[in-house]
């Protein structure tokens, strides 16, 4: 052979071997454990032959179930690295299975020899019950945000937290990825033998689905309606028959698949338009085409719809300077149809008319989750959740359910009455259906800010990106068109959006570029909409007393703020917040951080989600004014004890509570959230509601088209929408969401019970009305079919309403107004 072509064929071949084998199997476990060692005794980890993901064992952790009391954290952790220079990888592959019946946190630090184990690069999952995953975690983003050393890595830790059911983890090989290597691909007979485990766990559920099938009654719709619908049962049967299914039906445990809550509403939803088709069809031609209703508290997924049928006339009632919406929900049933709109007519009335901008129609947008949160949800897929007011019209895919929101924005001089219009169904550019839609205006109005205190950020931040969408373009990140950069050209129309949910441009925190908005809150305060607003964020002080204990800092950057709000008028509406989530050991630190800033403003309230349960009526944190505890830490006898002390105590959400506490995720109910700002503080009374973002944004392109949008669900790794309530819209532009009109309910009801209260205190001063002022004490107690507990609470939205306008009766029928 001619020495060149050796030569060109030993580098050819070479390259080829290199290539094959550029990613780096970490670990063996059918020769050894590793040096896997877990890091308590209850704990045990050690190789296994049941469930290899690659050669013939893997790694298997197990240990005890958590029984309640302190948290605990079961680990396992490895410091004997084969390869600790990790440089050239971006990526490490790890599969796991979770062989227990309840879902399990599956989280992983990895550090180099210098940096402690926790201030390492931190990977976070969440595993269904009997479910396997290949995770992928990007190495050289994390590295870079926690400054782990690539070439020093020492080692790999990984972890959950208080197991609800005993422990068995089962690991395959840990595999290092070069920048475009595959994924290791997970051998058949592994994912066989997983299947065949979930298939045996699931037995017993899939014959009670197949029974619910046969039960299903299409008596009432037409032979193609009822053929369509069993078709639709068969082919979900055969879904849960195959096992594409099983993390769905096992993340559940015994809860209603949402296929088959879709065909229950479907079928009355089918058989009632069909009475009402006549009456409402403009044209013929839409025959294939089902309308339908949903309240604004019903999330109706698009392909897996729930909701109700068409009333005779869709009814909205709102106050006067009050939101109030409905959802109208049309639905093609066999072919797609194009240019889906709703158009409102004029709404008049004895009382007048309705000014056109009160009322508008805009499409409900989705944006896709991938995963089963941490939070837990019955479905993964697309869910409603943007307000696409940017579009008049959508495309809408066959058998799939496209809401429109209806809502009624009511002038604050509007005169009481019913106003009377129709909803126009275009379907391309043609009127297809006009549905009744009535509003009626009740006679008080709401006051220009909400009634329960607010402490919630606005102010985009994608610091996040890297960990919850690991693909992204990092000069797209970087571009003045991306999101967390282009809304700032549009802050006028931000303030306003958001100041018609009661926020404001605002930070809890010290983001890099984050300063007050001064001239914006001053014109919330001329308008009467200015509610409390951030003046800095403060850290526990040192125990060193140079430079005032390592505060100096934070008074000269607080100190211009403070008497720019002076000057402005607006200091009574300021707060400092600080000490974010102290522990008790943090205490004598963040007291005398407390203590410190209390001298220098002591107009300023201080605020804190530190963990005192006394609410500072112990002494621990005495400096500080205001305590906010997540929703199951509030006391209510303890808050009252911190109220006679001068303190007050509000409430808070975030990752936490879980269900079946009331939260704001993608997944969540909408009633919970409403109930949640809405009855529940009416019943609990928390001195405000506290979040800690709301623009949590891990996209580099703004929201641009729809109804399915590219969004990234994961606003936190592990939680979908948490975080981000708020969407950018083409250039930037504010979007509302599905989750804020909720919000807004429920401090809109909150109001409800603050006026009426205003009322009844009138009516005793003036000694006027006594049977009127029984009633009024009655129904301000929230009634425990509403709201029984922070966990116990109703799913039915017209309890809601039935309540709501009980109140608003009473309020109208007030002997002093």
């Amino acid at each position: 052979m001619n020495p060149f072509r050796q030569t060109v064929a030993a580098l050819l071949f070479g390259a080829a071997v290199s290539a094959a084998f550029a990613a780096e199997s970490l670990f063996d476990f059918s020769v050894s454990d590793g040096g896997w060692k877990s890091t308590a005794k209850r704990d045990v980890v050690k190789r296994s032959a049941e469930y290899p993901a690659g050669g013939k064992q893997g790694l298997l952790f197990c240990g005890p179930e958590w029984k309640g009391g302190p948290s605990v954290w079961p680990a396992f952790e490895t410091r004997s690295l084969p390869v600790k220079e990790w440089s050239r990888y971006d990526r490490l592959a790890v599969p796991v299975y979770n062989d227990s019946a309840a879902e399990m946190g599956f989280n992983i630090f990895i550090s180099d020899s210098k940096k402690p184990l926790r201030q390492g690069a931190h990977f976070v999952h969440m595993l269904s019950p009997y479910s396997s995953k290949q995770l992928v975690l990007p190495l050289k983003q994390a590295f870079a945000e926690k400054g782990v050393d690539p070439a020093d890595i020492s080692v790999i830790h990984c972890y959950t937290e208080n197991p609800e059911n005993a422990m068995r983890f089962f690991l395959g090989g840990f595999t290092l990825l070069e920048p475009g290597d595959p994924v290791p691909e997970l051998p058949g007979s592994y994912r066989q033998k997983i299947l065949r485990r979930q298939a045996a766990v699931l037995a017993p559920r899939l014959k009670q689905l197949e029974a619910e099938a046969a039960a299903f009654d299409f008596r009432s719709l037409s032979p193609d309606a009822a053929r369509r619908m069993r078709e639709r049962v068969d082919a979900q049967l055969a879904r849960f028959r195959s096992g594409e299914a099983n993390d769905l039906l096992l993340s559940m445990k015994n809860g209603t698949p949402p296929d088959w809550s879709s065909i229950r509403s479907l079928v009355p939803a089918m058989s009632g338009f069909e009475a009402l088709r006549e009456t409402v069809s403009a044209a013929p031609g839409y025959e294939d085409v089902l309308l339908g209703c949903a309240t604004p508290m019903e999330k109706v997924l698009p392909r897996v719809p729930v909701f109700r049928p068409l009333p005779e006339t869709i009814a909205i009632e709102a106050a006067r300077n009050e939101k109030e919406a409905a959802q109208l929900i049309v639905m093609p049933l066999g072919k797609e149809r194009k240019k889906v709109g709703v158009r409102l007519t004029a709404f008049t009335g004895p009382a007048g008319t309705l000014p056109g901008s009160a009322l508008s129609a805009v499409p409900v947008g989705f944006v896709e989750t991938t995963f089963v949160p941490r939070s837990g949800s019955e479905y993964v897929g697309f869910w409603p959740d943007p307000l696409l007011a940017f579009l008049d019209t959508v495309d809408v895919g066959a058998d799939e359910a496209q809401p429109f929101w209806i809502k009624a924005d009511i002038p604050a001089g509007q005169p009481a009455g019913v106003y009377s219009g129709k909803a126009e169904i275009t379907i391309g550019g043609k009127t297809a259906f006009s549905v009744p839609v009535s509003v009626r205006v009740r006679d008080f109005a709401l006051p220009n800010r909400p009634m329960l205190p607010l402490a919630v950020t606005f102010w985009p931040n994608d610091g996040l990106m890297p960990k919850c969408n690991p693909e992204f373009d990092p000069e797209a990140r970087k571009s003045p068109a991306a999101p967390v950069h282009a809304w700032k050209k549009h802050k006028k129309a931000w303030r306003d959006m958001l100041a018609g949910y009661g926020l404001m441009i605002d930070s809890l925190y010290e983001y890099g570029d984050w300063a007050p908005e001064f001239e914006l809150l001053a014109e919330l305060d001329r308008e009467g909409k200015l509610g409390m607003f951030s003046l800095g964020y403060y850290h526990p002080a040192s125990e060193n007393p140079a430079d005032n204990y390592g505060m100096q800092s934070t008074i000269d950057r607080i100190r211009p703020r403070y008497e720019k709000a002076k000057r402005l008028g607006i200091l009574k509406h300021a707060y400092l917040y600080g000490c974010d989530e102290s522990t008790a050991d943090k205490f004598p630190a963040a007291e005398r951080a407390a203590a410190i800033l209390k001298k220098e403003f002591p107009d300023v309230p201080l605020f804190t989600t530190a963990y005192d349960d006394s609410f500072g009526t112990d002494g621990r944190l005495g400096s500080i004014d205001w305590f906010c505890p997540l929703t199951p830490q509030f006391n209510e006898k303890q808050a009252a004890a911190a109220r006679k002390a001068g303190k007050q105590v509000w409430w808070y959400i975030c990752l936490a509570p879980r269900r079946p506490y009331a939260n704001n995720f993608i997944e969540s109910s909408g009633i919970e959230t409403r109930l949640l700002t809405g009855a529940m503080s009416a019943k609990y009374r928390p001195d405000g509601f506290l979040y800690y973002q709301t623009s949590l944004w891990n996209n580099t392109a703004p929201v641009t088209a729809g109804p399915y949008t590219d969004w990234i669900a994961q606003s936190f790794p592990g939680y979908n929408g948490d975080g981000n309530w708020t969407y950018p819209g083409p250039d930037g532009t504010p979007l509302g969401s599905i989750r804020l009109e909720n919000f807004r309910d429920g401090l809109e009801d909150y109001a409800y019970v603050k006026l009426l209260e205003q009322r009844l205190a009138a009516a005793k001063q003036a000694g006027r009305n006594p049977q009127w002022q029984r009633e009024a004490e009655a129904a301000l107690a929230v009634p425990a079919a509403l709201v029984g507990s922070l966990t116990e609470y109703t799913r039915d939205p017209q309890k809601v309403y039935a309540w709501r306008s009980r109140l608003a009766d009473l309020i109208e029928a007030a002997p002093v107004k």
